[in-house]
């Protein structure tokens, strides 16, 4: 979930740097946004809320919880582990079990926001799946940093991981990025879901002081191996079901760099040939947004960076779900256009049909701030089995 202040990766004052640009260090932002109290709609929203508006409470009726699969971050800020054991304490969780593996030497991480939230809200939503975070160096130069992601989406995939989230992106895809972007084919084509939050500047890849005023999804939200998550803002009622949902201003959205995917099925793109994100969305407006523990403060935030851990859980929960059916689930792109343009589509998402992201609006169906929309986790996981149980046409 990305927020109105982004938190910049490469500040002076050792905030986090990825590849961007072939020089120094890139112009990586993460997509996490803390709330200001001056324009909260309403309580942060807590796992429970959450749980019962997008409907995972079906799933975890039949003892479907994350237990046995594995979800990797992709992370360049730190966390603080008694954080996340207040968070769970606040909420009834058990601790999580979390492997944190740092790629491209020794190094100091900050503590911001990002991670934190990540590791909270995927386990609140999937408490029963292992944690595996990997963190990449803020200070590595463009062509070392593609190089540790590249690495933490190998090691994620031989250590079992069948799902991975990264909430942080660069302005576009460049020359040294090219390792990732075919790491990520890999992944998918193992069946491994990647997870990227779509940005939090709107029609913009991220902060025009690093990426100027183009109209253009950021990288990787833009590849063509991810399910990229838009942002919606969310309002409940007092029994935590929906009253309504609109498109989140912030939520990053358009049109692409690199080509569109065969996956990508929708009559309503422009015929460009170019990739279009989001694929879907989740909450992300920190002004209505969840609850965080962060150096011992309970905080509220938001951005499309809570979106692509709460995917990461929500696919965490299917892979189980269906694994006990006999079902394998493959990659997230290859399954979630095909629910989509079938007739569970109605039931497996929240379509957005109100709200802007600057350029683009959204409406019915799939569109460029919100994507499919929103999911109803237990009928999405219906849909999907029932899809993949469906006879092959001829």
């Amino acid at each position: 979930m990305f927020r109105y202040l982004l938190v910049l990766i490469l500040s002076a004052l050792s905030l986090l740097a990825l590849p961007g640009a072939a020089t120094a260090r890139p112009a990586w932002h993460t997509d996490f946004a803390l709330a200001s109290p001056r324009t909260l709609f309403g309580p942060a929203y807590t796992p429970a809320q959450i749980r019962t508006a997008y409907d995972f409470t079906p799933l975890y009726a039949r003892h479907v919880d994350g237990t046995g699969q594995t979800v990797a971050l992709l992370e360049i800020d730190g966390f603080h582990m008694s954080d996340i054991r207040a968070f769970d304490k606040r909420y009834g969780l058990a601790d999580p079990h979390i492997t944190v593996t740092r790629m491209g030497g020794s190094f100091t991480l900050p503590v911001q926001g990002e991670t934190t939230m990540d590791i909270e809200w995927l386990h609140a939503l999937a408490p029963g799946a292992a944690i595996r975070v990997y963190d990449i160096n803020p200070r590595a130069s463009d062509a070392a940093g593609w190089k540790a992601m590249t690495g933490a989406i190998r090691r994620a995939v031989a250590a079992g991981a069948g799902t991975v989230s990264i909430s942080l992106g660069t302005c576009g895809p460049d020359k040294n990025s090219t390792i990732f972007s075919s790491e990520l084919a890999k992944a998918m084509t193992a069946g491994v879901s990647v997870f990227v939050s779509s940005g939090d500047t709107g029609d913009l890849p991220g902060p025009v002081r690093d990426c100027g005023h183009k109209l253009r999804v950021g990288y990787p939200a833009g590849d063509p191996s991810v399910t990229a998550v838009g942002g919606t803002s969310l309002d409940l009622n007092a029994d935590a079901t929906i009253s309504s949902e609109m498109a989140w201003a912030g939520s990053g959205g358009g049109r692409a760099a690199l080509r569109r995917p065969v996956w990508q099925t929708v009559s309503t793109l422009p015929a460009d040939g170019h990739r279009w994100a989001p694929d879907v969305s989740f909450l992300g407006d920190p002004n209505t947004g969840v609850a965080i523990t962060l150096k011992g403060h309970v905080r509220q935030a938001g951005g499309t960076s809570l979106g692509a851990p709460a995917w990461a859980a929500t696919w965490a929960l299917i892979r189980q779900a269906a694994g006990l059916d006999g079902v394998t689930v493959p990659a997230s792109p290859l399954i979630l256009y095909r629910v989509a343009g079938s007739p569970a589509d109605a039931s497996a998402f929240h379509d957005i049909t109100v709200g802007t992201n600057g350029r683009y609006l959204a409406g019915p169906g799939w569109d460029a701030v919100t994507g499919w929309g929103t999911p109803d986790v237990a009928q999405l996981e219906a849909a999907i089995e029932a899809t993949l149980k469906a006879p092959s046409a001829p």
